[in-house]
This record gives C-alpha cells, sequence and structure tokens, in this order.
C-alpha cells in the first residue's frame, strides 16, 4: 500500500539491493503508477538515475555523521549523531545513532537520516563555506562552553545570586565526579544553600531533579522555601504548612517539598513519606542531628534518613560540625552518603583517604572573591568579666542551698524524682542567664504552690518535651521559666514554699542594682551606641530578652528602637524583625530562635552573648549569624562572664581555657590570626559535651568539676585532631583548581548573544546602561515564538540580574530563556557553518585548535556528564589542553584568514593527534562511577597561519 511506504529524505544515503557495494545519495522522490521512485546520486559530478524504491535498501556506513529529520510536524529533530551499526528487523532496515546533544543511543529509520559532512572531514579538506567562517567557529565554541559550563554548575541558570568561586568550584566537583551522593560540611556562612540550588539548577538541566525533598530543622523551612523562590527562581513547597498529605497517592502532585526533620520523624508522617515514591533528590541540613550510636541504636532522625535513602538516586547530607567527637556518629553519617562503601568506611581511622570520595568542605578563611581577595576580615572575640556583688553572692548562696535540697528530693527515683531533678537543673540555667529569668520562674513555682495555679505555660510544652534535647538546648526551649510551671503542685520538699518566698526578697535586691546588667549598658552598649552602630544581643531565654528590651529602650526611644526573634514569633514575625534591624532599629535581642538559619550581617557585625549557654556549640553558631558571607567588617563579639554562680563560674571557666587554646594555636600575622582564630575557637567549642559536664555536677563545687572541664577541652581537642586529620584528604577550596578549565559568567553570555544578534537577523537599536541593556529589533519571520517577547519585535535585552529586577521592561537573557536557547541552538547547528575555520592570531601561535565534548555515562548506560575540551597542536606535534589564546578568542570576534595550503596527509596526522590526546583524556577521568560514552568532535581551526603571511 502506498501509505505504508517509508520514503527516503533527501539527503539519504542508500544502496542496491542487488549490489550492496554502490551507494549513492538521495535527490528527490516521486510516485509512479502507485510505485515509488528515487532520484539517485550514485557518483559525485554524474546525472541521478531514477531508481524503484524497492530495489533500495540503507547505505549508511558506521561512523558516519548523520541528522534526524522526523516525520512529524510537532516534533523536533534529535539533532546530530554518529551511525554505530546497523540492523534489520521486521523487513526495515534501522540505524543505531548515538546522538551528539544527549549520548542516548537509539535505533532509528533509516530513511529519516541525512549524512553530513563532519568536523574531521571538512578539517581534511579545508573546507569554509561562509566568509565569515572564523566568527562563526567562535560563536559555536562559545554555544557549547556556556552550555557545558551550566550543565557542571548552573551558574547561567535563573537565579538571583551571583555565585561565588568556591560554590562555583564545589557544585563542579560533584557534577564532574559521576558521583552525586556527598556530605557538604562547609563552614557555617558560606552558602551551603546556595551550593544546592546551583547543583538542583544543573540537575533539574539535565532530567535529574524533577522530584527534590528537603529536610531542615523547623525554624529554616521557610527560610529555604524563600532561597529556592527568589535566588532560584524554583517553587517549593513546605509540608505541615502549605499542605498535608492524608491519601499517599496524593504525593504524585507534590514535587518539590521542604519538610521539617522534626515533624519527618514522627511515626505517622515518616509512614507517609515511605510511601512517597521516589526521590530524584534528597537534602538533609543540619545532618549532624543524625545520629546512630555504636551500640547501633538508632534516633527516629537517623532511621528517616535510612527509609529516604533508599529512594533517591542524589543525597545530599549537610553539615558544618559533622565531626563532633563521636567517632560512631561520624561514621553512621558517612554511611548514609555511601552504603556502598560500608567496610572501608569502618577502616576511615587507618585510611582517612576514603572520606574525599564522599566529603567535600570550604573553610571560611581559604575563600576568595572572583578577583581574588579573602572575603572573611575574621573575629574579635573579647571576655567581659563581670564581678558579682554582695547582694549577688547572697542570693547564689542561698539559691545553690535550695537546689541542693531539691535533687536530694529528687534522688527518690521514679518519673516524680526524674522531674523535680529536671526543674532543679532548669533553675540552674535560668540563673546563669539573668536575675529575670530566675526570678520569673520561682515566682511562678510559688504561685503553683499557694494557689494551686494552673500552668502559665504560653506554648503547651511540657517536662517531658523538652527531656530529649534538653542538655543540647535550642530555640525551642526560649520559654523553659514558663514551661515548667507545669509542675508538681506539692512541695519537692519541706518547706519549699518559704524558701521561695526568701530567695524572691533577695531576687528582688540584686534586680534593683544588677551589675551584670550595669555592666553591660555601661561598658558595651554606650560605646556602640556613641559609634552609631548597631547591636546584636543573644540570650536563651525570653524572661531576660524581655529585661534587656526594657533596659534597651532608653537608647532606643521609638516602638522600633528595639526588634525581637524569640520561639513564640511566626516566620513572619522573624523576618520583619529582622527587616527593622537592618532599618531604622538599633537592636535586636535574640533567643536561640534566631541561632539558626537567619542572615543579620547586612548592618551589624557587633554582638553580645549576654549569657553563656551550657552548650558551647551554640556560640559559634550565634557568631554565624554575622560571620558570613556579605559581611564587610571584622565581627567583634562579647561575651559577659559573670561568675555569680557555679555554673556561670564553670562556663567561665572553660571558655578561658579554650579562649588561650585558640591564642596558641593562632599565632601566625595579625589579619590571618583573627580569621584563623574563629575557625579554631568554633571547631573546639562545637566538640565540648560541656552541657554533660554541668548536668552531672550536681553538688556544684567548682573543685570537682575542675577536672572534669579539662577532660570535656582535652577530648574535644582530640576530636579536633582527628578531624584536622580525617579532613587533610577532603577536598576544599582551592583558587587554582579550575584554571584548567575555562569558567563562564554572565558576561560571556552577553558576548555570546551580542555576536549572534546579526546571524539571525536582528539588529540592534540602541544600547543603554553602559552597554549592559541592548534593544533591539527581531526579524518578522521570528516573531510570537518567545514567550518572553509575546508578540513584539522591538524589545529589551540584558544578561544582568540586577538590572533585569529594576527595570520591568528589560527581559532577562539566560538558559530559562526561550530566545537564548534558541541562538544556543542556532550555533550549534549543523547549518551554522562553524564546524571549521582559519582563522588569523594576533598571538603569533601556529597550528590546529581542536575542539571535543566529551561525555561519561553510568554503569547502566546513562549519560552522566560530560566535558568541554579545547587541544591545541603545534607544528611541533605537542597538544596542549585550554591554550592560554583560547580565553581571547571567546570573547573577542575573529577574523577569518586564507585556508593554508596544507597537504591533506599532513592535515589528517594533526587531526589524529588531537583525536588521540582527546580518547586519552577521556580514559583518564573514567571512574568507577564514570564510564566512557563518547567523544563529540564539535569543530577545528588552523590558527595564526595568516600572520606569517602578512
Amino acid at each position: 500500500m502506498l501509505a505504508e511506504e517509508l520514503v527516503p529524505v533527501n539527503g539519504c544515503w542508500v544502496r542496491r539491493r542487488s549490489d550492496g557495494s554502490q551507494v549513492g545519495r538521495v535527490r528527490g522522490s516521486r510516485s509512479n503508477s502507485g510505485r515509488w521512485e528515487l532520484k539517485i546520486e550514485w557518483r559525485p559530478g554524474t546525472p541521478a538515475e531514477w531508481t524503484a524504491l524497492s530495489d533500495l535498501r540503507c547505505g549508511l556506513q558506521p561512523g558516519w555523521a548523520v541528522q534526524d529529520y522526523p516525520r512529524s510536524t510537532t516534533r523536533s529533530t534529535l539533532g546530530p549523531g554518529r551511525v554505530i551499526s546497523y540492523r534489520t528487523l521486521g523487513g526495515r532496515d534501522q540505524v543505531l545513532v548515538q546522538l551528539d546533544t544527549t549520548g542516548q543511543s537509539v535505533w532509528l529509520p533509516y530513511e529519516n537520516l541525512v549524512r553530513f559532512k563532519d568536523v574531521e572531514l571538512r578539517y581534511k579538506r579545508a573546507e569554509t563555506t561562509v566568509p565569515d567562517h572564523a566568527e562563526r567557529f567562535r560563536l559555536r565554541l562559545l554555544a557549547h562552553a556556556l552550555e557545558n559550563w551550566n550543565q557542571l554548575t548552573g551558574s547561567l541558570d535563573r537565579l538571583d545570586v551571583d555565585p561565588l568561586p568556591h560554590q562555583i568550584q564545589l557544585v563542579h566537583r560533584i557534577l564532574s565526579s559521576g558521583n552525586y551522593n556527598w556530605l557538604i560540611a562547609d563552614d557555617v556562612g558560606l552558602g551551603k544553600t546556595i551550593e544546592v540550588g546551583l547543583l538542583l539548577a544543573a540537575l533539574k538541566r539535565k532530567g535529574q531533579a524533577r522530584r527534590v525533598l528537603i529536610i531542615s530543622p523547623a525554624g529554616i523551612t521557610r527560610p529555604w522555601q524563600d532561597e529556592m523562590k527568589y535566588k532560584f527562581d524554583q517553587i517549593y513547597e513546605v509540608y505541615g504548612l502549605d499542605f498535608r498529605i492524608a491519601d499517599p497517592d496524593h504525593w504524585k502532585l507534590h514535587d518539590h517539598v521542604i519538610v521539617s526533620l522534626d515533624l519527618a520523624k514522627r511515626d505517622e508522617h515518616m509512614r507517609l513519606l515511605g510511601q512517597s515514591g521516589g526521590w530524584d533528590v534528597v537534602v538533609f541540613d543540619e545532618a549532624h542531628k543524625l545520629s546512630r550510636q555504636a551500640s547501633g541504636e538508632r534516633t527516629q532522625r537517623y532511621r528517616l534518613a535510612e527509609m529516604l535513602r533508599q529512594s533517591a538516586d542524589v543525597f545530599l547530607l549537610l553539615s558544618g560540625t559533622p565531626h563532633q567527637g563521636y567517632v560512631d556518629r561520624f561514621l553512621a553519617l558517612l554511611e548514609l552518603v555511601r552504603p556502598d562503601l560500608k567496610r572501608e568506611i569502618h577502616t576511615v581511622e587507618a585510611n582517612p583517604e576514603i572520606v574525599g570520595e564522599m566529603i567535600l568542605r570550604n573553610r571560611k578563611r581559604d575563600v576568595t572573591d572572583v578577583d581574588g581577595n579573602f572575603i572573611f576580615k575574621g573575629t574579635q572575640v573579647h571576655r567581659v568579666p563581670v564581678p558579682p556583688s554582695a547582694a549577688t553572692v547572697e542570693f547564689q548562696d542561698r539559691l545553690r542551698g535550695y537546689l541542693r535540697r531539691g535533687y536530694k528530693a529528687g534522688e527518690t527515683g521514679g518519673a516524680a524524682g526524674r522531674a523535680v531533678g529536671f526543674v532543679m537543673t532548669t533553675y540552674r540555667k535560668l540563673a546563669s542567664s539573668s536575675i529575670a529569668a530566675i526570678e520569673q520562674a520561682l515566682r511562678l513555682r510559688l504561685e503553683r504552690l499557694t494557689d494551686a495555679a494552673p500552668a502559665h505555660s504560653s506554648d503547651g510544652s511540657s517536662v517531658e518535651e523538652w527531656d530529649e534535647d534538653f542538655a543540647e538546648g535550642g530555640d525551642h526551649q526560649d520559654n523553659l521559666g514558663g514551661s515548667i510551671s507545669a509542675t508538681s503542685a506539692r512541695e519537692f520538699f519541706e518547706y519549699e514554699r518559704d524558701l521561695i518566698a526568701q530567695l524572691l526578697e533577695h531576687a528582688a535586691g540584686v534586680r534593683r542594682s544588677d551589675e551584670k546588667l550595669q555592666l553591660f549598658l555601661k561598658q558595651v552598649v554606650e560605646p556602640v551606641v556613641t559609634q552609631g552602630k548597631k547591636l546584636l544581643v543573644f540570650t536563651e531565654y525570653r524572661a531576660t530578652q524581655s529585661y534587656l528590651k526594657e533596659a534597651l529602650s532608653r537608647y532606643a526611644p521609638g516602638t522600633d528602637g528595639v526588634v525581637l526573634i524569640n520561639g513564640s514569633m511566626k516566620l513572619a514575625e522573624k523576618l520583619e524583625a529582622i527587616g527593622h534591624f537592618n532599618g531604622p532599629a538599633r537592636f535586636l535581642v535574640s533567643t536561640e530562635a534566631g541561632g539558626e538559619g537567619f542572615n543579620l550581617h547586612q548592618s551589624c557585625h557587633v554582638m553580645v552573648n549576654y549569657d553563656l549557654p551550657w552548650n558551647p556549640a551554640r556560640l559559634a553558631q550565634r557568631i554565624g549569624r554575622l560571620y558570613r558571607y556579605g559581611q564587610r567588617e571584622t565581627v567583634i563579639v562579647f561575651n559577659l562572664h559573670a561568675r555569680d554562680s557555679f555554673d556561670n563560674a564553670a562556663i567561665d571557666l572553660m571558655l578561658g581555657r579554650v579562649l588561650q587554646i585558640v591564642q596558641d594555636m593562632a599565632p601566625v600575622g595579625s589579619e590571618y590570626n583573627e580569621r584563623l582564630y574563629a575557625e579554631i575557637l568554633g571547631d573546639i567549642l562545637e566538640r565540648i559535651d560541656f552541657a554533660s559536664v554541668l548536668e552531672a555536677a550536681r553538688s556544684m563545687e567548682i573543685e570537682r568539676t575542675r577536672d572534669q572541664i579539662d577532660e570535656a577541652i582535652r577530648r574535644a581537642q582530640t576530636a579536633q585532631d582527628l578531624q584536622q586529620e580525617i579532613f587533610a584528604h577532603v577536598s576544599g577550596y582551592d583558587p587554582n583548581a579550575l584554571r584548567g578549565t575555562l569558567g563562564f559568567t554572565m558576561g560571556h553570555v552577553g558576548l555570546f548573544i551580542r555576536g549572534m544578534l546579526p546571524l539571525v537577523g536582528a539588529t540592534t537599536t540602541a544600547m543603554l546602561h553602559d552597554g549592559a541593556l541592548l534593544e533591539i529589533r527581531l526579524p518578522e519571520a521570528l516573531r510570537g515564538q518567545f514567550p518572553e517577547f509575546a508578540q513584539r519585535t522591538s524589545v529589551r535585552i540584558t544578561t544582568d540580574r540586577r538590572l533585569a529586577q529594576r527595570l520591568k521592561d528589560a527581559v532577562l537573557l539566560d538558559f530559562e530563556a526561550p530566545f537564548f536557547r534558541y541562538l544556543i541552538e542556532t550555533a550549534q547547528s549543523y547549518g551554522f557553518n562553524g564546524q571549521y575555520a582559519s582563522a588569523a592570531c594576533p598571538l603569533g601561535v601556529e597550528g590546529a585548535l581542536g575542539v571535543f565534548k566529551l561525555r561519561w555515562q553510568n554503569d547502566q548506560g546513562e549519560p552522566l556528564t560530560e566535558e568541554f575540551l579545547p587541544l591545541f597542536v603545534a607544528g611541533d606535534g605537542h597538544v596542549q589542553k585550554n591554550p592560554s589564546f583560547l580565553a581571547e578568542w571567546l570573547t573577542s570576534p575573529l577574523r577569518s584568514a586564507p585556508v593554508p595550503h596544507t597537504e591533506r596527509k599532513r592535515r589528517a596526522t594533526t587531526y589524529a593527534a588531537l583525536v588521540k590526546e582527546a580518547d586519552r583524556q577521556l580514559g583518564a577521568a573514567a571512574t568507577r562511577f564514570k564510564h566512557p560514552n563518547g567523544l563529540v568532535h564539535l569543530a577545528v581551526a588552523d590558527c595564526g597561519y595568516a600572520r606569517t603571511r602578512e
């Protein structure tokens, strides 16, 4: 039947069925009495002959370059490729083609394939087809280079951020490795969220990030959502806030999800997540909270991670402190990242180099901006001693007596005994914060005993809910004073009510002349106000926060003068407070609710720790709110050291010893000292399990605790030394790491667009904002083809992200813009004629520049990653990767030169040398994750010969 005949397209190659050695090219077709005939050119330059279709079959040969031309009007071409093999199936000839665009190998009907002259053939024949062949060569190269760079970094996608070198390098390292499962252990403040966003953008471009799940602490789910939306133009939903799931089948409606770690770990939500189907990417933020003991006991958080690990192709853990002194917990994290290396992981102390395959770590002391300048200026930590008054000493002595009686009462055991011990420890923590905090808690306790008053907890918390993470502290514990009012209405011990009443009388006297508050105002606040600076104040508890707000109000009149962040506030309220602090407010007083996840550095570089938390790691986290990218000043930290209680004396002793250790370890130069000082201080504080020391010190005798403090510091130093030894094998920021790689920015995108506009018939009518904004007119043939332009032909375009935000009528062109994709595809197409050129080289070099795309696949044949590879072979036969002149070539218009008169045999030898080196590079980069997939020949040029004739 005529309708079932598949007729080869013009340009297809066929051979006679009777004589398979003779091949020819199709030049036309016709139907003759219901039978198809093809016009075949059997030899170049000879008349074509009409031949019956039934007498012909596939004439394409392995190794030939071909282009797919689909019959459907709704399908785009698969693009160019290379013939691998052919077969006959069901009586039809088919050709196996490996596509240049994707690396996939597909069986196609030969009738849809047209052979074209590939790069090698054009070079050997020295065929240039257009006068501006050199410029087209440049633009072809730039199109492939920009596309490859974006695939490996995501940095040219729709972003509201200019990625820093260490962020680009980290993403490039992951994507080029072929292994997408890593623990990213950057210091706090280096932009792990941006790194994840870049990685997701690149994976999305490759079709490998359709479903993404991000698990983070509850307090930063919204910040994660905002970062993805405003910086990466990606919409994520927060599970439990934006939507909930009752029927597991509804998960298919949600592909980009953020969920709180502590919500996800609950049984009912973990069960639903277990039925959510596979995820392309799973990200765990603050991953050090996923713990598994040496005994094998797993927390709910760890079980959650294990479950999701099984359903994720890409699994990322983020933690600035992955090794906190517990080897078993650290190894458990590594097992999550790379379960296939479980045996090797458990030999990490003997073979630490294994961590180089699963951990990436950037340090603040190393990272630079694009100009090579160090980003972080370091920190200065000042100890502000607070000598106690006689009234404070007497109050603390009486409080210590009360606490000892309470602890003794709690020794009866059982749930009631544990509750009493918990309350006593809570009172100690509150007393270490401020007189206001302990006074409030004691007053609530007295009310409970006197009137059997109901609990005053404002958040519904109970003693049991605090118990699991009590020593760690955190934003959910900043109302401990109110929460523990839900205690027994009966006395813990005889005469407790009378003792509390006496304590409150003495507390009132201390509060009237509070030396800690007065010293804070005099020695810290007044100088800051005098210098016109803003001040960030941290405290653990809301009672202390209210106390400080009242005291600071006289320095900052008006409702916005002092703003607060605490655990009772919704995210929108916290963000509003930060906005006021960056505007008119002079002081921000925050509990731990602002200690994680928020950027407070935009207008402030001075902070004070009004109280010193039991968990020293909180100090490093607090400092991280100011000491992060974008901070232009040295961060100045004041720690108030009040030796007014046993706990404060112990903390003072511990910090004093730590600071001396840090001073001894960071003796190099003043500027470098401050950057190294901040790093060492954070490393040690994050590893001291000091809360356990204080919890165990129920006798509250400093001499007994001194040895335990020394041991805790020794353990922290040992843990730090162990981590340093292990992390010596971990990749970090190296300013020279990408020196052998061509790096690209949005500036290169702009240069490419300018070069392409006239070649697609567009004209530039005006250049504004120092050339960052172009007014262009599109040809009528392109009207309505690009959604960003609607039906307009006169448009304004830019590659400057900031400018596009300011100017509403400016269209941002990047890899998300259809018009830019059109320009890229045009420059890469066969018909663009940029495959071979002869270019004048003002730098005085002579030789041939061959450009290839190396591609690797995984062990199941799926394309994985690729590399843009320029190679230059000089007259002596030496082959050089990424020649120095190429960067200038790609950014400046190229001048065509006459084709050199070189014999074909010599050209073949030159080309063979280029291919041999490209193949060697392909094999050298192969790993157990990366298997060679293809070597695509992009373009080749003769360089510099015009200069010798001038």
